[in-house]
């Protein structure tokens, strides 16, 4: 048992470490992508649609990953094609080398998202299966926590490597570091930790039922609508621009916000992967209820609503990228785990898409705290009252 666990432990600090390098990577970049496009001659329009375009990519490749994973348990081949695609990062300025303009940025832009769609169903299966020793909660809380540090480093390096050297292309060539110490744990990884028998055993596809339950379905649907009523971290950031003790300080408090809430997410992710490995699914009702309260304060527009705001969501951050991973793993059988994984990547992200546009919509048209709250609580009641029933429900997966 004790040999199970340290394995267990191997694996998940290893696709851990393979997260933050690649966060450090492509992480770093996504702040300077925008500013480089457009240096090389794209329109704020042209900007906007690569930026979308990546993001829908990157959602509905998850899909295809997924089910690729689940038909061909061909986890590794899935990993190193995802993670070898963040190649593309350090290759960017060759746009600007060959004389493409951003025609070539654009594609290389989006074929990394296409990657971490095909790459994360399979990773999230593996890390899943190999929590079954340590508990998926603390796994996915491990994982999180990792990846998050390498999502703080990211920007920071790059922005150094831009204010050091001046250039923009050198910051991108020289995330090739970065990116070969990434292939190089990838390959130990493979070589030396063991992925848990139940990838490798031939039984498990014959032993499986290949059948999404209802109670994975519903638990689906209740994070595709908690997301539909959480208020994004960007429109968050927007308001906190225009609030009077935010106008006064300067602009460099909205990016501590967003600092502040990755802080908040790292850390809570692994507090919340614990107790979710004691209590189960129950304490999903602490973020689905908390994401009520997030828009309510965020629309007051007052500096302390609004930091406020700012710590509730990186809690529900947190919950989402340990507790919300982990119950997946729990619901699903592990014939249709990977398939499993990318919808859920799908709800998540298109919840999120939909609830920028709402609340957005909401901000510029001047709609009552009142409207904003009723939509929200509205919400979360529909996704409490799926979350209850697949608590309750005593059906097997």
């Amino acid at each position: 048992m004790e040999e199970g666990r340290r394995r267990a432990y191997r694996l998940i600090l290893s696709f851990g470490l393979v997260s933050l390098l690649g966060d450090i990577v492509y992480e770093g970049s996504r702040g300077a992508i925008p500013e480089y496009l457009k240096l090389l001659g794209a329109s704020a329009a042209v900007v906007g649609v690569v930026m979308g375009l990546g993001e829908l990519m990157s959602y509905f490749s998850r899909l295809l990953g997924g089910f690729l994973a689940d038909r061909t348990r061909s986890y590794w081949l899935l990993i190193f094609l995802g993670y070898g695609l963040i190649a593309a990062i350090p290759l960017i300025p060759l746009s600007e080398i060959l004389g493409l303009g951003w025609i070539l940025a654009a594609a290389l832009v989006i074929l990394e998202r296409f990657g971490k769609g095909i790459r994360t169903p399979s990773r999230d299966t593996v890390i899943s299966f190999a929590s079954k020793s340590v508990g998926g909660g603390r796994a996915f809380g491990i994982h999180e926590l990792m990846d998050q540090v390498g999502a703080t480093l990211g920007p920071l390096l790059f922005a150094a490597t831009i204010a050091l050297l001046g250039s923009f292309r050198s910051a991108f060539f020289l995330s090739l570091i970065p990116y070969a110490m990434l292939m190089a744990t990838l390959l130990y990884v493979r070589a030396s930790v063991p992925l848990p028998v139940e990838v490798t055993s031939p039984s498990a596809r014959k032993s499986a039922s290949g059948v999404l339950g209802r109670r994975a379905a519903a638990y689906l649907a209740a994070v595709g609508v908690n997301a539909l009523g959480l208020f994004p971290a960007s429109l968050i950031l927007y308001l906190a621009g225009e609030v009077p003790e935010v106008k006064a300080m300067g602009a460099w408090l909205p990016p501590v916000l967003y600092a502040l809430i990755q802080l908040v997410d790292a850390v809570f992710a692994l507090v919340f992967g614990i107790l979710y490995d004691r209590y189960k699914l129950w304490v999903l009702l602490f973020p689905f209820s908390l994401s009520a309260l997030v828009p309510i304060l965020a629309l007051q527009r007052s500096f302390a609503a609004v930091v406020t705001a700012a710590v509730m969501f990186g809690l529900v951050l947190g919950s989402q990228e340990s507790v919300y991973r982990a119950a997946v793993g729990d619901l699903t059988d592990p014939s249709v785990r990977a398939t499993a994984y990318g919808v859920f990547s799908v709800a998540l992200g298109l919840g999120s898409l939909a609830a920028g546009a709402i609340y957005g919509l909401m901000i510029d048209l001047k709609a009552p705290l009142w409207l904003g709250a009723a939509y929200v609580v509205a919400t979360q009641a529909v996704c409490l009252a799926l979350l209850l029933y697949v608590v309750r429900s005593r059906q097997e997966v």
